[in-house]
């Protein structure tokens, strides 16, 4: 009985220690500075879901947070407004934040870079990240007002994601990747949120989806051939986000900052021979309707991944919606012409 006690003893021992070190070896694989533990980065206010504490480094959802002191993602933000000097401010969600990557890889600071690259030394480029996890359309206008005019922009670029409001795209991946028979669905949110603190479950988590990743592509190809989408919905939708593109147009012509839009596509949109379309269509012709500039990063995606085979991976591993460097990259690309274009920019010799 004793020694069988000890056995015991020994195994359970054994397997905290190894899960201790699969922990510690998940956390460090992880991008940014090893942290012992998930710290969260954000504080509640009243006009928003949450803000980032200003002056916050930590880690927290598989991302490492540097948060500056007006409470944006990268290096303090101090404009000289001198008359040589270009002001861009990135407002978003977690696909404008950057979940899962480098603040240096983000597609605010890839197009910073690139548009410093494409000037030279004559002028300075500053873009601020305002992008905050879990925003939403509702939010870009307030974030816009009360925070973004202050830095007097010249351009004012605003990344909209598709589960930013009801569509039928949206509705697609609930039932592939939150239905009853998902891994998704067989644990309670608390649990889920408990669990998501640990790096090793968010590896085990990355890695399930990548081995069943072909699997989930071929359920939205079929959940897209017999869902079809709801029209009175969709009128809806694009009604809420009329009057919301209309505040950002009219607080960006009262600061005489140029406004640029776009749209991030889901993984299975990049991916599936046939692409979901989603709401793609009907939010561009929307911007074109309010003669606000728009870039189709859907298409911007397609080329640069099936320009190879294996198809290029443009998203972060285990991870259906945010890019990785590389997507951030294609981002980046896509936007520097158009914001020089906007403001009628000579590029440098």
């Amino acid at each position: 009985m004793v020694l069988a006690f000890r056995r015991l003893a020994l195994f359970a021992l054994v397997s905290f220690l190894l899960l201790v070190a699969g922990e510690l070896v998940a956390r460090v694989a992880e991008p940014g500075p090893f942290r012992w533990y998930d710290h969260s980065p954000y504080e509640k206010v009243a006009n928003l879901p949450h803000v980032h504490r200003r002056h916050a480094r930590a880690r927290w959802d598989g991302s490492f947070y540097e948060i500056d002191s007006h409470g944006w993602r990268g290096p303090e933000f101090k404009p000289d407004y001198g008359a040589d000097e270009l002001r861009v401010v990135a407002i978003g969600d977690s696909c404008t934040f950057g979940k899962g990557v480098l603040e240096s890889d983000t597609w605010p600071r890839q197009l910073e870079r690139e548009l410093q690259a494409r000037l030279g030394a004559s002028r300075r480029v500053r873009v601020a990240n305002l992008g905050v996890n879990g925003y939403s359309s509702r939010d870009y206008v307030e974030v816009l007002e009360t925070q973004a005019l202050a830095l007097e922009p010249h351009v004012v670029v605003v990344g909209y994601c598709l589960n930013d409001f009801p569509n039928t795209l949206k509705r697609i991946d609930a039932a592939v990747y939150h239905g009853k028979d998902t891994l998704h669905a067989q644990l309670s949110w608390s649990l889920r949120e408990q669990l998501g603190k640990l790096a090793l479950f968010r590896w085990m988590r990355a890695t399930y989806y990548e081995i069943n990743r072909e699997r989930d592509l071929e359920q939205v190809e079929r959940f897209a051939e017999q869902l079809t989408g709801d029209s009175a919905e969709a009128a809806a939708t694009m009604a809420r986000e009329s009057e919301h593109l209309d505040a950002l147009r009219a607080l960006c012509a009262s600061a005489n900052a140029q406004l640029l839009t776009m749209l991030f596509p889901y993984e299975s949109q990049v991916y599936l021979e046939r692409p979901v379309e989603g709401p793609g269509p009907q939010f561009c012709a929307l911007m074109q309707q309010r003669s606000v500039r728009f870039v189709d990063l859907l298409a911007e995606f397609r080329a640069r991944a099936m320009a190879s085979e294996p198809p290029a991976r443009l998203f972060v591993r285990g991870d259906r919606y945010h890019p990785n460097a590389t997507g951030y990259g294609i981002v980046a690309g896509a936007l520097v012409g158009q914001v020089l274009n906007a403001l009628g920019v000579v590029e440098a010799r």
